[in-house]
């Protein structure tokens, strides 16, 4: 709807006027895309238009395409820096922390899903061209390559695949072969060259079906993001380590807070002397346990 405003505009004649001042309002509401907003500022400055603009039109066009809402921010705006990366077992990690900071303004609910669908695939892209940039060459002075040994460069894949499951890529879906947004990006890791993992990404025509439509003004975009993710979101701890925290059986003690009590204690020594001699207290704790729980016994046996 916006492009068509925009064209109307640089038609000029009597819509020209209807039509900005529509362009006007939807400024305002942040509607606009990237591309629209630097058309939309280069007809401002067109002196043929001038009196489309008039009366403060133009004025206000012009503060409303800075001010209101944070417009649409293209996605390479977003995108961090997977080009410093000289490791390429450091990139899921590096992907990973840039989407995290991201993600809000990435998947924006102004947009329908496919097309944040879109912006999802394209902001992985770069670092997927890092990666095998990093390990398939060619070589340059910045850019020496890494042969990952094959168990070190299944693992780093692994990894990828963790993150992108983790941050929603697997709700993308292709509309011509119904692959996931997972495993497109792991096509795009497998590629052999930067300009293979170009091409093969204009060659997906990604959706997110299970997305709500921002067309409904009662909708916004929802990303699922997966647990984990949350959890990182959060800055809480993995759901193993919760996981031991509620059972107790960290590999060190049992559920018994008296024991974990005593294992926190040891924890806080700091000699090989007082970690022996708490070692000996709870050898002894222990000891005592076993000792009440069979007098326990023997006088309910005897009740």
């Amino acid at each position: 709807m916006s492009s068509s405003l925009v064209r109307m505009v640089q038609a000029g004649g009597p819509q020209a006027r209807a039509a900005a001042t529509s362009l006007l309002d939807a400024a305002r509401a942040g509607t606009l895309k990237p591309a629209e907003v630097a058309e939309v500022k280069v007809l401002l400055q067109r002196p043929d238009l001038a009196d489309v603009f008039s009366g403060g039109l133009g004025k206000d066009l012009q503060a409303a395409l800075g001010g209101g809402r944070t417009p649409v921010r293209d996605v390479s705006q977003l995108t961090g820096s997977p080009g410093a990366v000289t490791d390429p077992r450091a990139l899921p990690k590096e992907f990973r922390k840039d989407l995290l900071v991201q993600q809000q303004q990435l998947v924006d609910p102004r947009l329908p899903p496919d097309e944040n669908a879109d912006r999802m695939l394209e902001f992985f892209a770069p670092y997927a061209e890092r990666f095998v940039e990093l390990t398939k060459g060619p070589p340059g002075p910045d850019t020496p390559v890494t042969k990952l040994p094959p168990e070190e460069q299944a693992k780093t894949l692994k990894q990828f695949e963790k993150a992108l499951t983790d941050s929603g890529f697997g709700q993308l879906v292709d509309r011509q072969t119904g692959r996931d947004g997972v495993v497109l990006a792991r096509a795009l890791l497998e590629s052999k060259t930067p300009d293979e993992v170009r091409t093969k990404l204009a060659e997906v025509n990604v959706d997110a079906p299970g997305w709500k439509n921002p067309n409904n003004p009662n909708a916004s975009t929802t990303l699922a993001v997966a647990p984990a993710q949350e959890r990182t979101l959060r800055h809480e701890p993995p759901e193993e380590e919760l996981e031991k925290t509620r059972s107790g059986r960290s590999g060190k003690l049992g559920s018994n807070m008296l024991w974990n009590a005593l294992h926190l204690f040891r924890e806080g020594a700091e000699t090989e002397e007082e970690k022996e001699a708490l070692n000996k207290l709870i050898l002894s704790a222990g000891l005592l346990l076993v000792f009440i729980a069979v007098m326990a016994t023997v006088l309910l046996l005897t009740l």
